[in-house]
């Protein structure tokens, strides 16, 4: 009998077979004290004789294994208690005893197993010995010299059976509580074997051949021994059958088994583990094995390719016979194919985990996976009193939407590849940096102390030129960055990162901002005016209207159209300026609806301005580059422009200079013109003021802005920028509003320029409807395009 064992064995089992092997030394040291303490000079004679029939049979026998258990080939019946009936039947107790245990021992540790099962076969094979001997001095059968003194004697037989059960019996358990041990199997299970009785009863009938050797030996003529080798044959013969019939159930049951548990597993390594589970199971062998060496001379093996170039071999002991290493290789072979499909399902499964936790255009983690990571370091910063040390960076390029419409969407996929590599090259060591959508990036230090160094190296970094598709381009970075408190979570700290990367795109961009609890407090206001702006009815965005003056004669030419929000519906407090809501409004998106709401009450408004004024004015209307992405926008246009130009007036729309660097918005704005809207750049020289640009867009007039205006009669370069913006203007046939003109003297400058129209407060501050009539009705009206 044997109990398989397996690599990587629980301590427990190690401690359990280490036992077992100590009690059998110390049993053997008995037997061999015992034999030297009645040593006589027959004794060597009968040692030899002992072994040269003991040793035969062993070998025979035990190529005749029987095993119990289908499912780890764990028990094994090799019904050699038979050659030790027969010795205590023919020899001296010590001289049978000793010969026993040299079978033992040099039957078991050359038979092809491991060192370990070698060893612990020989100790549970010597140690029932005793076991068989104690119960026939129990019964009383022998004397001094012989455990059985052969007689026919009813008692005798009795003895020997209970004698070869009693063997059987601490075989089986001490087998079972090692296999149950090391398998982690419960030793109830492996003791309430189906096929025990039947074990026992094979052992009791080869331990019955044993008594009845040594009965013809000793009461009939030693021909009659030959009679013998009739049961013996039948019993092996049977024996290999059944355990052919139990080998091919075993190896079904194991892969019918193999092909739903290979499958369950979601992890190489554990799919690895599982198919050499399985492959013992197949194998009938815990010497079995999944490796990634090539099978020995000494082994069969089938390869198993486990993806991502790794092939795994499922390999097991090569045996002797043909068929039986046939059937092996063929059950391998099975084991393998259903190993090669859960791997491909698990590498199948693992990619798509991955691509789901990584950026498909960087190749960098994405939020999830960043979330993942910054929750780990939070709870080791915590454990390590180190959250301040924790940093995150939320970075976002300013400029990146203009490369994406100027290059297409590849080009903008290569610059975000790009910057991925920029920051990976500048924050090394254990930082983690992640994509987490558009174009915003963030940065993970779990041991950060100079985050002002950091930021400076960021920023520098992204500042680098990149060549697209023979363009050089350059773009920079907002950088929001905060560091952990007590009590943040993910959410929290992200939260903080981008409120602070937000007031840094608000400060004037490509710099960085560090987390405040005030900052929150501003981004909630904001957020809060968003919501308002979301729920506002149309009603509650009222028209304000200035003046455009002719400096040659002080008329009236033109009104702009400024809105003003009425954000408290009761009506009692101030309404709210442009300048305070605008932006958030183009960020919720809002500011397509307000747009339209300010259109629509002009064109409304438009009979009456000129009704008032007695003929025709420029109404000028602001326009923000959301609108223009709008494609209903451009019918919307030319609905006011129809009504607008019933009245007897005419419609401007004014947008700023990052319009015409768009080049999406080059036929959006041609579209605009088609419908009979005039183009007007306002804020001109903030942004992106370039001749080229304006010889290639459809606009026939530019507002300078007041920045530059100001200061024109106290500064010469202010004037110098401002007289040339005018000349331009002539040159290219454009008509040039001065904004922001709040004094005489500015006035004057203008007018010595041959600036022709102003527009501010020294003329007129911004009206509602029923005062701007009242202003128009005082002044006379010249239009702008006469």
């Amino acid at each position: 009998m044997s109990a398989g064992v397996r690599t990587e064995r629980p301590f427990a089992s190690v401690l359990f077979d280490g036992f077992v092997a100590v009690c059998a030394f110390v049993v053997a040291v008995v037997f061999v004290v015992d034999l030297v303490h009645d040593w006589s000079s027959s004794t060597l004679g009968s040692l030899v004789m002992a072994l040269l029939i003991g040793l035969p049979l062993m070998q025979l026998l035990t190529r005749f294994p029987f095993p119990l258990s289908t499912r780890h080939a764990g028990v094994e019946l090799t019904f050699d208690v038979g050659v030790l009936v027969l010795l205590l039947c023919l020899l001296p107790t010590s001289v049978a005893l000793v010969a026993w245990t040299v079978c033992c021992l040099f039957t078991n540790l050359l038979q092809h197993r491991s060192w370990v099962s070698r060893i612990f076969n020989a100790a549970i094979s010597i140690l029932w010995a005793p076991v068989a001997w104690g119960v026939l001095v129990l019964f009383g059968v022998g004397d001094a010299q012989r455990a059985v003194t052969v007689d026919v004697d009813p008692v005798q037989p009795l003895a020997v059976a209970c004698a070869v059960l009693a063997a059987f019996a601490v075989d089986f358990v001490v087998s079972a509580i090692s296999v149950a041990v090391q398998e982690r199997t419960s030793l109830r299970g492996e003791l309430a074997h189906p096929g025990a009785l039947l074990g026992a009863g094979a052992t009791l009938a080869v331990g019955g051949l044993g008594y009845l050797g040594g009965l013809v030996e000793q009461k009939t003529a030693p021909w009659a021994a030959v009679l013998l080798v009739v049961p013996l044959l039948v019993a092996m013969l049977a024996t290999r059958t059944m355990r052919k019939t139990r080998d091919v159930a075993r190896r079904t049951e194991a892969l019918f088994e193999a092909a739903t548990a290979l499958h369950t597993q979601g992890r190489r390594a554990d799919l690895a583990r599982a198919l050499q589970k399985h492959a013992r199971m197949v194998a009938g062998t815990p010497a079995a094995m999944v490796r990634s060496v090539r099978p020995g001379p000494d082994e069969i093996g089938v390869p198993v390719v486990a993806g991502d170039g790794v092939v795994l071999y499922v390999t097991a002991p090569r045996r002797s016979d043909p068929q039986a290493r046939s059937a092996d290789e063929r059950a391998l072979e099975a084991l393998a194919s259903v190993g090669e499909a859960a791997f491909f399902r698990v590498g199948a499964s693992e990619e798509m985990h991955g691509l789901a936790r990584r950026d498909v255009v960087t190749g960098l983690p994405n939020r999830l996976q960043f979330s993942e990571k910054l929750a780990q370091e939070l709870d080791r910063a915590r454990t390590a009193e180190r959250l301040d040390r924790l940093t995150v960076l939320y970075l976002d390029l300013d400029g990146f939407k203009a490369v994406n419409d100027r290059f297409g969407h590849e080009a903008g996929d290569e610059l975000l590849r790009d910057v991925g590599n920029r920051l990976r090259d500048t924050l090394r060591g254990g930082s983690t940096i992640a994509r987490l959508g558009g174009d915003e990036f963030a940065v993970l230090l779990p041991d950060c102390a100079d985050v002002e160094s950091l930021a400076r190296r960021v920023l520098h970094a992204l500042r680098q030129e990149t060549r697209i598709r023979g363009h050089v381009v350059r773009v920079h970075g907002s950088i929001g960055l905060a560091r952990a408190r007590s009590g943040d979570d993910v959410g929290t700290l992200l939260r903080n990162a981008d409120t602070a990367m937000y007031r840094a795109k608000a400060t004037g961009k490509n710099c960085w901002v560090e987390f405040r609890p005030e900052l929150l407090e501003e981004e909630i206001a904001r957020l809060q005016v968003i919501e308002d702006l979301q729920q506002a009815p149309a009603e509650a965005f009222v028209v304000h209207y200035q003046p455009i003056v002719a400096l040659a004669t002080g008329e009236v030419v033109g009104l702009e159209a400024l809105v003003r929000w009425r954000r408290d519906r009761d009506g009692l407090s101030p309404l709210v300026g442009p300048d305070e809501f605008i932006s958030l409004a183009e960020r919720s998106g809002t500011v397509v609806a307000i747009g339209d709401s300010v259109l629509r009450q002009v064109a409304a408004d438009a009979a009456s301005l000129q009704v008032q004024a007695g003929r025709s004015l420029e109404l000028m209307v602001n326009v923000s580059p959301v609108q223009l992405r709008r494609a209903e926008f451009t019918e919307r246009v030319a609905a006011a422009v129809r009504r607008i130009t019933a009245a007897g007036c005419r419609l401007h729309l004014e947008m700023t200079e990052s319009v015409m660097i768009d080049e999406d918005s080059n036929g959006a704005l041609h579209d605009l013109a088609d419908t009979g809207a005039s183009l007007t750049i306002d804020d001109f020289g903030t942004g992106f003021s370039s001749l080229g640009y304006l010889r290639h867009r459809p606009f026939s007039s530019f507002k300078i802005d007041r920045s530059f205006v100001q200061d024109i009669a106290t500064e010469s370069t202010s004037r110098a920028l401002v007289e040339g913006m005018v000349k331009m203007g002539q040159a290219l046939d454009l008509s040039v509003v001065a904004e922001g003109v709040e004094a005489a003297d500015q006035a004057d400058i203008l007018r010595d320029m041959g600036c022709p129209l102003v527009q501010g407060h020294l003329y007129c501050r911004p009206l509602p409807l029923a005062e701007v009539q009242e202003f128009l009705a005082s002044r006379r009206i010249r239009s702008l395009s006469a």
